[in-house]
C-alpha cells in the first residue's frame, strides 16, 4: 500500500514539472503528511465513513500551509485493493495541490470513488497549474511572482 501511494504521488511530481515533492520522514517539518488508519470502527455512521480525508491548514493569508492526509485501507468490513488506494491516493493528494470537488462522476475529483478515474488528467494538472500559477507557471519569470488568487474559482474541461 505504501508502494501504490508513493506511485501516486511520483505521478503527480512527474506531470507538474515545477512541482517538487520528496519523501521526508521527519513528520513534524513535512508540508504533506500521509497516514493509513483502518476505518473498520463499527460504531460510526455509516454516512460518516470515507475512503480519504485531507485537512488543511492555511496560513494567514489564506495559502496553504499543511496539509494532513488520512487514508483509509478498508470502509465497513471492505477492503480496497492497491488500485482503489492508488485512485484514493491521487484523489487527496489533488485537493493537498488545492483543488475541490468535480461536479461530475468518471473524473479522479468526484466526490465518491468511481471506476475508471484511475489516473491524473490533463483537467487535474491545468487546475492545479492555474490554483497555482504564481508559483507553478510555466517559466522562470512566472514562477517568482507574488502569490495571488486565481481569477478563476472553477474550471471546464473537455
Amino acid at each position: 500500500q505504501k508502494a501504490v501511494v508513493q506511485d501516486a504521488i511520483e505521478e503527480w511530481d512527474a506531470k507538474i514539472d515545477p512541482l517538487e515533492l520528496e519523501e521526508i520522514r521527519d513528520k513534524k517539518n513535512s508540508d504533506i503528511t500521509i497516514e493509513f488508519e483502518d476505518d473498520n470502527d463499527d460504531s460510526k455512521d455509516e454516512e460518516d465513513d470515507i475512503a480519504g480525508e485531507t485537512m488543511t491548514t492555511f496560513y494567514g493569508d489564506g495559502f496553504i500551509g499543511k496539509v494532513e492526509i488520512t487514508i483509509n485501507k478498508n470502509v465497513q468490513d471492505y477492503e480496497f485493493d492497491t488500485k482503489t488506494i492508488g485512485q484514493i491516493a491521487k484523489h487527496e493528494m489533488c485537493h493537498a495541490l488545492g483543488l475541490g470537488h468535480a461536479n461530475f462522476d468518471a473524473n479522479l475529483m468526484a466526490e465518491k470513488v468511481n471506476d475508471g478515474t484511475t489516473f491524473v488528467s490533463e483537467c487535474e494538472i491545468k487546475a492545479v497549474i492555474e490554483a497555482s500559477y504564481w508559483k507553478l507557471g510555466q517559466n522562470e519569470e512566472d514562477s517568482n511572482l507574488t502569490p495571488h488568487y486565481p481569477q478563476e474559482n472553477s474550471m471546464a474541461c473537455d
